[in-house]
């Protein structure tokens, strides 16, 4: 310490002013504002050096922090010298020489030395501020000025930026002049940013501030930017900025925000509504011509979106036909017309539908002709659609599942409904003709494929030299399996129906009623009751039976999953009951013939038993949500649509890794 408000840093050496400290209360605030300024939240630093002047205006170091969080200044150590260098991210017209708190900083300067380290930094900063007002007065003027967080803590992209993208393209494709960070500074690489930010926010006539999370908003760089524009805006009140959410509530929006004008990006037609506002306050971008030459596409797609909110199914999809006569690749206006088929009245809602929208043709065509940005919305349409259809898929006590591993095939159930299948063709048990679709359950056997159909019936393929295939009358069906040349369906009031092969116990099996969940294996059938009585026929279970939600049985081996996720296994030769005694919060399980399966919640998961063909090679796996085995292979549906497998390929039963579910 060479003076009382004068310290050197024992780590880089740099001279640095410091606050006179008079009492507790102002060392705190001090410090929440010195601790605001690093984090480079510069508007609650200049509130908190502010509320220091409240109640002692004479103090010169809170006069210099309101000046530094004014400008936005940022020290950054210079990799050559190591000396900290002052960064301005917030440039005024005004000179900081001329600054009110700068002069009151000299003022109330104790000393000649402090006085002098202000008017050396204010200088150092007045060159910097020149520099960047000469490169932004080269700067063309701008229409729209995009304010949105780019990347997510983890360094991803975050959805804000997709869908500030959208509005980039559209914007630009009406005619706008639009700064957009992620493009308009993408030829900056290198340089510094802030000449760029500052001339397009002095010259942009609106700002769309656009956020999916209020954390996203408030974040210190978008702040930055929307703040400035909110000042700009009490200066020049032909500006004009709107906030633009999704995901959340309008009044989750900052209070600074709240009271401005907003819009929701999840209605239907938003776009349109907000270029024809833009077009109202920044001035028509197009040429007379343009104006004068009849309907243009952005009137009727607005025609077909009023229809569409109102209900008005008929004239929302003649309109958006319209559209398309005009420009055959206008995606929004395919998924418009998909609206209109599922009776969806807002774009949005297709997130909560109840069915695939991959698959539909007009939804296939949309996601064909999208660009980037918009198949990124699109997709987070049909995702958590996809998600929940498998989770009720994975979840069913009755076995339906996505995947279902034979003996030397492998079947998939897509979620469109339609069956494919790699593996031993033998008796042409992947020809699956025209007839199958609305599919909603599969089972693999030895020789023959079962599928579900969607209305209760049953189709089966391949070999029927014990007439599994015989399944042509069946109706009311909740669930099928299919072991060896046995075909089971479990029909909706609780009984059994069997054909095929006969096999011990079946005809004890054929009086079983009230049944919750049934699993069979080569030998033996074990069936749970709604009452949590387990059922067996064939074989021997230990189990009790404790509030179980699901059981499996294959080979030598029996499992079930309680309420809570715990295993309980009885009867096995490869595996023992100990193995599993740490398996919790399991979701999903199979049985192969030497080895055991199970998902956890957090879709890691474990494999026990015989592993001479790699079956229980799992510890890598992630986002699996269910599991099927057969003999010596494994295979898992991951959370996105994709399967892997692991284990034996002798007769190319692991050959789906382009397989692509949903």
């Amino acid at each position: 310490m060479t003076h009382e408000t004068i310290g050197i840093c024992d780590s880089c050496g740099s001279t640095m002013t410091l606050p006179r400290i008079d009492e507790e209360k102002k060392t705190n605030l001090f410090n929440r504002a010195n601790q605001f300024r690093l984090q480079n939240d510069f508007d609650k630093a200049l509130q908190a050096y502010e509320y220091i002047l409240n109640d002692d205006f004479d103090d010169a170091e809170a006069h210099w922090g309101c000046v530094l969080s004014r400008f936005g200044i940022e020290y950054v150590e210079d990799p050559i010298t190591h000396k900290r260098v002052p960064t301005c991210h917030r440039v005024h017209n005004e000179s900081i020489l001329a600054d009110a708190d700068y002069l009151q900083a000299l003022e109330y300067a104790t000393d000649g030395y402090t006085r002098s380290l202000y008017e050396s930094e204010a200088l150092a900063i007045s060159v910097i501020q020149k520099e960047i007002l000469r490169t932004s007065n080269m700067e063309s003027p701008y229409d729209i000025f995009i304010c949105y967080k780019e990347t997510s803590k983890t360094g991803l992209r975050t959805k804000d930026s997709t869908l500030a993208q959208t509005m980039y393209d559209q914007l630009t494709a009406a005619g706008f002049e639009v700064f957009f960070a992620r493009i308009t500074l993408e030829d900056k690489l290198g340089q510094k940013y802030e000449p760029y930010i500052f001339s397009a926010l002095q010259s942009a006539k609106m700002m769309l501030v656009v956020g999916t999370d209020p954390d996203y908003i408030n974040s210190p760089w978008v702040k930055n930017e929307w703040s400035r524009y909110l000042m700009l805006m009490e200066s020049n009140t032909s500006k004009l900025l709107i906030p633009c959410y999704s995901d959340m509530a309008g009044y989750d929006l900052p209070v600074e925000l709240s009271a401005l004008q907003s819009q929701d990006m999840s209605k239907i037609g938003f776009m349109q509504d907000l270029i024809r506002g833009i077009r109202k306050v920044v001035g028509n971008t197009l040429e007379d011509n343009e104006l004068q030459a009849g309907p243009t596409i952005d009137s009727l797609y607005q025609r077909a979106v009023i229809f569409l909110e109102d209900g008005v199914f008929p004239s929302a999809d003649e309109y958006f036909d319209k559209v398309l006569d005009m420009d055959p690749t206008h995606a929004p206006s395919y998924i418009g017309k998909v609206c209109c088929q599922l009776q969806v009245t807002k774009e949005s809602d297709l997130a909560k539908v109840e069915r695939m929208l991959v698959g539909l043709p007009d939804f296939d065509r949309g996601m064909r002709f999208a660009d980037f940005a918009y198949q990124a919305v699109l997709t987070s349409y049909f995702t958590p659609v996809a998600q929940r259809i498998e989770e009720n898929r994975a979840s069913n006590d009755l076995g339906i599942s996505m995947v279902s591993a034979g003996f030397g095939h492998t079947v998939g159930l897509k979620a469109d409904g339609t069956v494919i299948a790699v593996g031993n063709h033998d008796y042409k048990k992947h020809d699956f003709k025209p007839g199958w679709k609305d599919i909603v359950g599969i089972a693999a056997g030895l020789d023959h494929t079962v599928g579900l159909r969607d209305d209760g019936t049953v189709l089966a393929i391949g070999n029927n030299d014990k007439g599994q295939c015989d399944v042509s009358k069946w109706i009311d069906i909740e669930a099928v399996q299919a072991v060896r040349k046995t075909t089971i369906g479990y029909k909706k009031n609780g009984t059994l129906l069997f054909t095929g092969e006969n096999f011990d116990g079946q005809e004890d099996m054929l009086g079983w009623r009230d049944i919750d969940a049934i699993s069979i294996s080569d030998s033996h059938a074990i069936g749970l009751k709604r009452d949590g009585t387990v059922l067996v026929v064939g074989g021997a279970y230990n189990g009790q039976g404790r509030q179980l939600v699901t059981i499996f049985a294959d080979g030598t081996n029996n499992l079930s999953i309680d309420q809570t996720g715990t295993v309980e296994f009885s009867k096995g030769e490869y595996v023992k009951e100990n193995d599993v005694a740490n398996w919790r919060e399991i979701v999903s399980i199979a049985c192969g013939n030497a080895h055991i399966v199970g998902v956890r919640k957090d879709g890691t998961v474990f494999a026990l038993g015989d592993n001479d063909e790699g079956q229980c090679n799992t510890k890598k796996w992630r986002d699996i949500v269910t599991v099927s085995a057969r003999g010596n292979t494994t295979i898992g549906v991951k959370k996105d649509g994709t399967i892997i497998a692991t284990g034996s390929n002798d007769e190319g039963q692991r050959s789906i890794t382009k397989w692509q579910l949903w």
